[in-house]
């Protein structure tokens, strides 16, 4: 069985796309390239250059290709139409991005969303490699969430990746999505600026990375920032905990780095457990960018009898 597969993540500024060992996890090359957001043909032509060149890597390796897989940011069907991007992709409305590709480049393609793949790529090669249940949280411009048992997705359609917009309390920003005081509107990155720029001494910092940097300084202001954000965070894992008893919950996406020396403190104190001597672990991703181009290649896995050691 070939086991090289093309995993691709689309992102918000870039798409990344790695060329895929998915026995063992390997990412044997990667190209990045800007995220193509309003011209099909342009994007069917970055797929193109990505399929060309890991195509003559293969074969200087005496393999082949034994298909691609896609992380989108939107609502994906089972027959591999894109349903929508919410408006990110211009293009990608009722897109049925499987046929194209298929069609184009005589390569089996298989899509699912974004969030949902760096779940599968966090559980069968990251963190969540030997635990059953392994919740992903992506936290980045958004909050992505991606849940996964026994190495597969839990149902074939993306139905919970609006997960992120679980409410946590009556304050805060009002998202796009309707509610006030959902999570993604509290600690993705735009969330964590606006809770700097309601405090007088953080007004000038420009990134989220640098309200983190600030509290390890000893900024009292930021330190304050980051404990709300903890806060908010616990409270959030512990009502996942309620609804999915994960065996590991899994920290990815760029703000993730800032939150390394604070896991203890989002884990916190237990409430409510599903069952007696219930207990999950909390880390942060090892795999970082890595995540979405693995997990996009393991969508291949999950429809072919290819085996990935999960122990």
């Amino acid at each position: 069985m070939n086991n090289l597969v093309i995993g691709v993540d689309i992102g918000g500024t870039r798409t990344k796309s790695g060329l895929v060992n998915i026995a063992t996890g390997e990412v044997i090359h990667s190209i990045v390239q800007p995220t193509e957001k309003k011209y099909a043909t342009v994007f069917i032509q970055q797929i193109g250059v990505v399929i060309d060149q890991f195509r003559e890597l293969a074969a200087e390796k005496g393999n082949s290709i034994a298909g691609i897989g896609m992380g989108i940011p939107g609502f994906t069907g089972e027959d591999g139409e894109v349903i929508t991007t919410y408006g990110f992709l211009e293009f990608m409305e009722n897109y049925p991005v499987k046929r194209i590709i298929e069609k184009e480049f005589s390569l089996p393609c298989f899509i699912d969303n974004d969030a949902r793949v760096v779940g599968l790529g966090e559980a069968l090669y990251g963190k969540g490699k030997g635990y059953k249940r392994v919740l992903t949280l992506t936290l980045g411009t958004g909050v992505g969430f991606g849940f996964v048992v026994n190495g597969c997705f839990t149902e074939p359609l993306p139905l919970q990746h609006m997960g992120g917009h679980i409410k946590i309390t009556d304050t805060g920003e009002r998202c796009y999505c309707g509610k006030t005081g959902c999570l993604e509107a509290l600690v993705s990155s735009a969330g964590i600026l606006n809770i700097a720029r309601n405090t007088d001494n953080l007004q000038e910092l420009l990134s989220a990375e640098a309200v983190f940097e600030a509290a390890s300084k000893g900024n009292y202001d930021a330190r304050n920032a980051v404990a709300q954000i903890i806060e908010y965070l616990h409270t959030a894992i512990h009502n996942y905990i309620n609804l999915f008893a994960p065996d590991m919950v899994v920290l990815g996406g760029g703000i993730a780095k800032g939150l390394a020396p604070y896991i203890e403190r989002i884990k916190g104190d237990a409430y409510l457990s599903p069952y007696p001597n219930y207990s999950f672990q909390l880390a942060v991703s090892e795999l970082e960018e890595l995540a979405g181009m693995l997990g996009s290649a393991a969508l291949f896995q999950l429809s072919q009898d290819i085996t990935i050691d999960n122990e």
